[in-house]
This record gives C-alpha cells, structure tokens and sequence, in this order.
C-alpha cells in the first residue's frame, strides 16, 4: 500500500558530496529538504575501519562500490549519427551506488 510523505521544499536527488552541500545550504535557508540516494548506506567504521585492510577484490575487481551495468543502462555513442547502444562494462566511467556518492567511491578506492 502507497503511504503519503509530508510535503517538502525541497527534494534533492543524490547525497554526495554536491547534494550534501546543497542540502546543508537549503535547509540553513528555512526550506524542508528531502534527499533519495540509490544503493546503501555505509558506515565508514564498520566498512571501511582503519585496522582493515583494503580489499582490491572486492573495490577494484568485484566494483562493490559501483553500480553494476544490470541495475543501470547507460548508452554510449561517439556523434550524433551513431546508434547509442548499451555500455557493458564500465572501464573509467564508474558510477557510484550508495549514499556518499563519489566521494564514497573514491575515498574507498584509496
């Protein structure tokens, strides 16, 4: 069953580092604001403790921070006239998937 938000001012898609500044500001401005991430939430002391050491399988291999092509398409072309067909693997363009955004992705690659 659908349930009914209050109402906001505001509503601000993706909590990184851009939407978080934002979000502070508008809220520091009197306006009610609401923000949606997509993926998880992530503690930086349990998931990434200081006494653990990086895991490259699982942040540079497996891409746990990252959306996987399955849950997102992305099309690519290079001009105008080309069809945009389907991104499959990610390469350098790695979005990230989870609130923190892509400060959370690269904070966690290093």
């Amino acid at each position: 069953m659908p349930k009914k938000l209050p109402a906001t001012d505001i509503v601000i898609i993706g909590l990184g580092w851009t939407g978080s500044i934002i979000a502070e500001s508008m809220t520091k401005a009197g306006f009610s604001v609401v923000a949606i991430e997509r993926g998880p939430w992530r503690d930086t002391a349990t998931d990434f403790p200081p006494s653990y050491a990086p895991d490259e399988l699982r942040y540079a291999v497996r891409h746990d921070l990252v959306v996987r092509p399955a849950q997102t398409t992305f099309t690519f072309r290079n001009n105008a006239s080309q069809t945009a067909l389907p991104i499959r693997t990610w390469g350098a363009f790695l979005m990230p998937n989870g609130a923190g955004g892509a400060g959370l992705h690269w904070n966690g690659q290093t």
